[in-house]
């Protein structure tokens, strides 16, 4: 049965356990989940017993309705009747069902948030920090995103960037920053090299204001020594005062999540992205 979006988002917002930077505004939260009309109760014997958004070869954002509670049986009727090649928006608890009816797991994503406060982290000897220039520096910029994410879990699941690419995301971020832009650099003193990378700054409409880190980038041979907590904490205490938290998107299984969880970020609930098994 199509839902009408605006109860559709209501249903959504209580049940699906999702978007932790939303918590803190139920009409934002609400206004967020109603960006299609392609949402649809599941109905048994004339009762809503779920949700799920259909676009043409995805299922997203599943959630269930108590006292209904055989996911089993959920799946199986969604499944049967609205089967998609891909399914996003995965509660745990579902992901380790979907793989009995042929879908296997491709990505784990999750929200991470902190207050916004102030924190020190000292910069190591032999280092310096200044604002980013795109301008000047955007090749240099790009080689540490690179650098930084080779071999990495972005690189597995979205494939090795190549500079031009690198430099258009980089560009791309920092004009939505461009409201109130806390990025930064760190250079070596001695070679004048640029060794790490922060795209953090608050967007004209985020929601609740808050301030986003979208790239964290330290160059191999530089990590261990305190230059990507020196960069988190620079963001934190710089929020502070503009914005009520910091939130940034990692996926799970990346080790950077180690650096952001001792620097007070946490995790919200986890969303598993997944597709059909070829065979």
């Amino acid at each position: 049965m199509q839902a009408d979006k605006d109860l559709f988002s209501i249903y959504q917002t209580i049940y699906s356990n999702a978007d932790i930077e939303m918590w803190f505004d139920w009409k934002k939260r609400l206004d967020d989940t109603k960006w299609t009309d392609q949402c649809y109760f599941v109905l048994l014997d004339g009762h809503k017993i779920g949700g799920i958004i259909i676009t043409d070869d995805t299922i997203m954002f599943p959630f269930i309705i108590p006292p209904f509670c055989d996911r089993t049986a959920f799946w199986t009727f969604v499944l049967k009747h609205s089967g998609r090649e891909r399914i996003k928006g995965v509660l745990d608890i579902d992901s380790v069902i979907l793989p009995m009816f042929g879908y296997k797991i491709d990505t784990v994503n999750q929200v991470m948030c902190r207050p916004a406060d102030c924190i020190t982290h000292n910069l190591p000897n032999g280092f310096i920090c200044r604002a980013v220039n795109i301008n000047a520096e955007a090749k240099e910029i790009g080689d540490v995103i690179i650098q930084s994410y080779a071999g990495g879990i972005c690189d597995e699941i979205n494939g090795a960037a190549s500079l031009e690419k690198a430099i258009e995301d980089a560009e791309k971020v920092l004009e939505v920053y461009s409201h109130k832009d806390l990025s930064h650099v760190i250079v070596e003193k001695t070679t004048n090299r640029i060794v790490a990378v922060c795209l953090a700054g608050r967007g004209r409409n985020y929601v609740n204001d808050y301030v986003e880190i979208a790239d964290l980038c330290v160059l191999p041979q530089f990590r261990g020594i305190g230059l990507a907590k020196f960069m988190i904490g620079k963001v934190v205490t710089e929020s502070n005062g503009i914005a009520p938290f910091i939130k940034l998107f990692v996926y799970v299984g990346n080790t950077a999540e180690f650096i952001y969880r001792q620097m007070g970020f946490m995790s919200g609930p986890r969303f598993t992205n997944m597709s059909r098994r070829m065979i």
